[in-house]
Parts: structure tokens; sequence; C-alpha cells
């Protein structure tokens, strides 16, 4: 309720003058505000390797379910992979807002409204409580899939208010 709050009176006030990325709107003169893209940098550069081995880790027990020995090439083959395609992401686009964007509109809507009623959904019996459920996932895979198509047309059409100054 109060990041409603907040994000609908920020939304009232300043409407689409705000950047998908909120450091982007204070000023690049700003010492604090560069302190904490700093800070942002270097929270980006040091989650990048956790993340990159818990998707190694999940596609190596995904295509390897039997625990085979250790293969140094293939562990090397996937970090590689897995970092040059983030970086190749990360080349692709100068808009940070654009990535938060799919980011939020994947990932939140996944945890918000569709794994928890489908564990839900998994571990309960059959009630009126599971039917609940299942109109909260149709609901949130809606509003993924309606929020991922939004994100995508303003990456396509460059309608992001950063893109065209940092670029």
């Amino acid at each position: 309720m109060a990041c409603l709050a907040l994000g609908l009176a920020g939304f009232l006030v300043f409407g689409d003058r705000t950047a998908g990325n909120v450091l982007n709107n204070l000023s690049r003169t700003s010492s604090m505000a560069n302190i904490a893209r700093l800070c942002f940098g270097l929270n980006m550069l040091t989650t990048l390797p956790l993340e990159a081995f818990v998707c190694r880790e999940v596609m190596l027990n995904y295509f390897q379910p039997h625990h085979q020995p250790f293969n140094l090439a293939l562990h090397v083959g996937l970090s590689a992979a897995l970092v040059g395609a983030a970086a190749a992401l990360s080349l692709a686009t100068c808009d940070l807002g654009a990535v938060f964007e799919l980011v939020g509109a994947t990932s939140a809507c996944m945890l918000a409204y569709v794994l928890p009623p489908l564990c839900y959904i998994r571990l309960t019996t059959r009630s009126w409580k599971t039917y609940v459920a299942g109109a909260v996932v149709c609901f949130g895979v809606a509003v993924l899939v309606i929020s991922v198509v939004q994100a995508v047309q303003k990456i396509v059409h460059g309608e992001s208010v950063i893109v065209s100054a940092l670029c």
C-alpha cells in the first residue's frame, strides 16, 4: 500500500517526465546522486557473477540430472556463454529503464501473482479457494503479457525519454 501510494503520488505530480531509472531523474552534477549511481553500478557488477552461478547450476542440473563428474570445459563454456549473453544484452541497449521494465514485467508478475497461487494449488486439496487461486494465476499471466508487450513496444518505437539523452 505504501509503494502504491508513493508511486501514484509521483505519477500524478510528475507524469511521464519520470525516467524508468529513478537515478536518471537526478542531476548529473549532484555528488550524492553520483555516489548512488556508483553504488548501484557496483551492486550490478557483484550481482552478475552470483546470478550466473545460479543459472549455470540450474542448467547443469537440468541437462545433466545424474551427477556427472566435474567437467571444466562445460563449466567454462556455460559461464562464458552466460556472461557473454549478459554483455551482449547490455551493449544492445543504452536505456536501463527499458531493462527494468522487462525484468519487472516478468519477474514481479511471476513472483507476486503466478508462483504463489500455483504453489497453493499444487499443495492443497481442491476447494473453492483453488479456483480463486487459478483466477489469480490467470490475472497474473494477463498482466505479465500486457506488461511485456508494452515494454517491447516502447523499446521498438524508442519512446523512452532516456534513450535520446544517452545514445
